[in-house]
C-alpha cells in the first residue's frame, strides 16, 4: 500500500485546525485525522474534496448558529448557562467527538477505500491511472465500471446527505413537526420547515458542484460528457434534500423532544437539571419515541441515502 505524504499531511491540518478552533475534541481530531487520510490518499480527488467541503461547510453552519441555537436548545451534557453568559470556545464550534466524526465520514470514507483498492493500481485490476482514463460515473455500456459508479456516486450522495442536513440548521422560522403537521418549538426533532428544507437541497448542490469541478480538474468533462455531470449534481442535490428528510422523519417518530415551560427552550431530559431544579418540563405533544439517539440518526439516514444511491448507480 502506497503512504500518500500531501494527503497525510492535509488531514493532520485539517484535524489540528478543528481542535484549536472547538469544532473537534481530541477524539474528534484524531477520527478526523485518521478517515481524512483515508478518503484524501486517492488517485480519484472527488471523495477528499467532497469530505473537505462538507467539514468546512458545515463547521462554519455550526459556528454561525450556535449562540442563536443556544436560545432555543439547551446544550447537551452541560449545566446550563445564564443569559448574560457567552458560550464557551468548544461548545460555540460544536465540539464534535469521534462518534460524531464517524457519522459524518465512515460510509464515504469506506468508499473512497473501497474504490482506492479495485482502481487505484495496487491489487492488479483496471487501474485508472495513466492514459486513458475512462468515466467513473460511466455505465459499463459507455465503457465505464459498474463498482465505480456505484462507489462514487454512494460517496457523493454520503456527504451531500450530510452536508444537507447540517445546513438545514439555518433555518429561521419555527418549524412544522412532520408527526402532527403542527408548529413546534425549534430544536425539536422531527421539525422541517421551508427554508430548512431549501437549505439542505442547497447544501447537497453545493457538494455535487465541488464534486463535479474536481472531476473536470482531473479531465473528466470530455471523458464523461455534460450529461453526465450533471447527473451527479442531481444526485447531490436529491441526497441532501433526501437525506434531510429521513432525518426529520425518523426524529420524529424514533426521537422523544421534551420542552422547559420555564425556560422556554427545548431540553434533553424529562428531568429537571441541578441548576433548574424546580423547572417544568413538558414531552412536545407529537413527538416520538426513545428509541433512537442523535448520532444513530444522523448515521442510519446518511447510511440509507448513501445504499439507496449505490443501488441505483449499479444498475445502469
Amino acid at each position: 500500500m502506497h503512504v500518500h505524504p500531501l494527503s497525510l499531511a492535509l488531514a493532520i491540518l485539517v484535524a489540528y485546525r478543528g481542535t484549536r478552533s472547538g469544532s473537534l475534541n481530541t477524539s474528534g481530531g484524531l477520527a478526523a485525522a485518521t478517515l481524512g487520510y483515508a478518503a484524501l490518499a486517492n488517485p480519484l480527488s472527488v471523495f477528499g474534496v467532497c469530505l473537505l467541503g462538507f467539514y468546512l461547510a458545515g463547521s462554519r453552519a455550526t459556528k454561525v448558529k450556535a449562540a442563536i441555537k443556544a436560545t432555543y436548545e439547551a446544550p447537551e451534557d452541560a449545566a446550563p448557562s445564564t443569559s448574560s453568559s457567552t458560550p464557551s470556545k468548544a461548545k460555540t464550534g460544536g465540539n464534535r467527538n469521534a462518534v460524531q466524526v464517524a457519522c459524518n465520514a465512515l460510509i464515504g470514507t469506506l468508499c473512497a477505500a473501497s474504490w482506492r483498492y479495485l482502481y487505484g493500481g495496487e491489487l492488479g485490476g483496471r487501474s485508472w491511472e495513466g492514459e486513458g482514463r475512462w468515466c467513473v460515473v460511466a455505465s459499463e455500456e459507455e465503457g465505464g465500471e459498474r463498482v465505480s459508479r456505484a462507489l462514487m456516486l454512494a460517496a457523493v450522495a454520503f456527504w451531500a446527505s450530510c452536508c444537507g442536513d447540517t445546513l438545514g440548521i439555518l433555518s429561521s422560522r419555527p418549524p412544522i413537526l412532520l408527526t402532527t403537521l403542527r408548529p413546534c418549538p425549534r430544536g425539536t426533532n422531527g421539525g422541517v420547515s421551508a427554508w430548512g428544507t431549501l437549505v439542505s437541497l442547497l447544501g447537497g448542490v453545493l457538494v455535487g458542484l465541488l464534486a463535479v469541478v474536481s472531476l473536470v480538474v482531473q479531465g473528466q468533462a470530455k471523458t464523461c460528457g455534460i450529461g453526465r455531470l450533471v447527473e451527479v449534481v442531481g444526485v447531490a442535490a436529491l441526497s441532501g434534500f433526501g437525506g434531510s428528510m429521513l432525518d426529520s422523519l425518523l426524529g420524529a417518530l424514533l426521537q422523544p423532544t421534551y420542552y422547559s415551560q420555564t425556560r422556554s427552550l427545548v431540553v434533553h431530559s424529562p428531568h429537571p437539571s441541578p441548576a433548574h431544579p424546580k423547572e417544568q418540563i413538558v414531552r412536545v405533544p407529537g413527538s416520538g419515541w426513545d428509541v433512537l439517539s442523535n448520532n444513530q440518526v444522523n448515521f442510519l439516514s446518511t447510511a440509507v441515502v448513501a445504499g439507496v444511491v449505490g443501488w441505483w448507480a449499479s444498475r445502469g
